[in-house]
């Protein structure tokens, strides 16, 4: 029986940062499951989920894991989880679609397209928000991955996010996963 918990590792990016995480986990006699890093102007972030069979190398882990920390000037969070906490969020039957949004930069872009996901328990499964230089111009772009449930009518959801874009002067499409990936390949 394996234990499992997830790490969250934040702080200024440079190179290293990925290598020395596993390198401990690896000594702890841990085995990384799945793993999702980014940087964003100049912050490191990563998530990961791993697997032990050793109950003892918990206690140690989370000290190697403080001290590395601690010479590396990084937050390191460790949860232990159970396995029924990995199951992905359950709507029933989804179909995944991708939301795009583009328009001036100001607060409460991210808000204003989750609000309507939120009420409708669409979940929200990668999320994708930065400034682009487009067209010469500064741009917030936004590129939401998620789950619609198929009792629920996309194209009323789609035009639901449409209106939400007008009242917020920006843009705002969604697109079937397949649709998105046809016409975005290069």
């Amino acid at each position: 029986m394996s234990d499992w918990m997830a790490v969250s590792v934040i702080g200024r990016d440079r190179p290293g940062i990925v290598a020395s995480v596993a390198k401990v986990l690896f000594q702890n006699r841990c085995n990384i499951e799945d793993l999702s890093q980014t940087a964003i102007r100049g912050q490191f972030a990563m998530i990961l989920i791993a697997s032990t069979v050793s109950k003892d190398s918990l206690l140690s882990l989370k000290q190697d894991l403080d001290d590395l920390a601690g010479d590396l000037d990084l937050e390191i969070n460790l949860r232990p989880i159970q396995p029924g906490e990995m199951k992905v969020f359950d709507t029933g039957e989804t179909e995944p679609f991708v939301i795009t949004v583009q328009g001036e930069d100001r607060p409460g872009l991210v808000y204003g397209i989750a609000e309507i996901l939120a009420e409708r328990a669409i979940n929200i499964t990668n999320l994708d928000a930065r400034r682009a230089l487009i067209g010469g111009k500064q741009e917030h772009v936004q590129l939401f991955e998620v789950d619609i449930p198929k009792r629920l009518d996309y194209r009323l959801i789609q035009k639901k996010l449409r209106q939400r874009g007008q009242e917020m002067g920006i843009f705002v499409d969604l697109q079937h996963k397949d649709i998105f990936r046809a016409i975005n390949q290069k």
